[in-house]
């Protein structure tokens, strides 16, 4: 899967709005797969199984008082600076970490440069999301709030890192369901986020190529559309290339026994 820096593609403009219809299609189907598959593993990653009692849960948990340590490390190396944060966690915001969990598209701001003109552009990813516990503030709220306008309540920013930071810590306990994400073709990293650089968050991915179109190309479609938007575009192509690991170990096995 490509990112920020990923390479333009030569297409004419109907080839562009074929392929972010055939686009849209795929990643939304992609997005509804992710959000099923972890609505079934949600049990195993109920905050309880890893903080125990320190996040209200009723059965004893072997080495949570190391995971909660482990989290308020974490939060101390978030909390200053950009989110001005208290640096203590205390009792209410470990038991308002909900098992909820929240699916966002994953989006950065790429300036796209034509012959004429540039325009910052809020590019989405069609094949890989920030995943994390619930919170008041979504993710896009959280970010309008640290860099625009308006007053944002440190209580509900605080949940926010918390909760983000607590998945993580969730997630790495949880070998076992590390691997069943892998089987399922998903790529699973901590990583900043464009704005929020200093808060790592999980993000899930799929290894299907996406790209951008060439900045010229780019900027029309956004200039018809009036949306100062667009996803990247996944290659059709490509599909065709996609290894599955399983068949790839198997087959090794095969070569091995011969």
């Amino acid at each position: 899967m490509t990112g920020p820096e990923s390479a333009p593609q030569t297409m004419s403009l109907d080839e562009l709005l074929e392929l972010r219809g055939l686009t849209e299609r795929i990643s939304g189907f992609l997005h509804k797969r992710l959000k099923g598959h972890l609505a079934t593993l949600a049990p195993l990653l109920a905050p309880a199984r890893v903080f125990g009692k320190y996040v209200g849960g009723r059965e004893p948990v072997a080495r949570s008082e190391e995971a909660v340590a482990l989290l308020a490390e974490k939060y101390k190396q978030v909390c200053g600076g950009t989110f001005d944060l208290k640096q203590e966690l205390d009792d209410n915001v470990l038991t308002a970490i909900g098992g909820n969990i929240e699916v966002y598209p994953y989006e950065y701001s790429f300036e796209a440069k034509g012959a004429k003109s540039s325009k910052v552009v809020s590019m989405t990813s069609s094949v890989r999301w920030v995943v994390t516990y619930s919170s008041e503030y979504s993710l896009s709220q959280l970010r309008a709030l640290m860099f625009g306008p308006g007053d944002r309540r440190s209580a509900a920013v605080r949940q926010f890192v918390v909760n983000a930071l607590a998945f993580q810590v969730v997630l790495g306990r949880n070998t076992g369901i590390s691997q069943i994400l892998k089987d399922l073709r998903y790529e699973v990293a901590a990583q900043p986020l464009q704005g929020l650089e200093k808060l790592p968050m999980i993000a899930m991915s799929l290894p299907l190529p996406s790209f951008r179109p060439p900045d010229d190309l780019l900027l029309t479609a956004i200039r018809l559309s009036g949306v100062s938007g667009f996803i990247e575009l996944v290659d059709p192509a490509a599909v065709q290339k996609i290894e599955d690991p399983l068949r790839a170990q198997v087959e090794s096995l095969s070569r091995e026994s011969a």
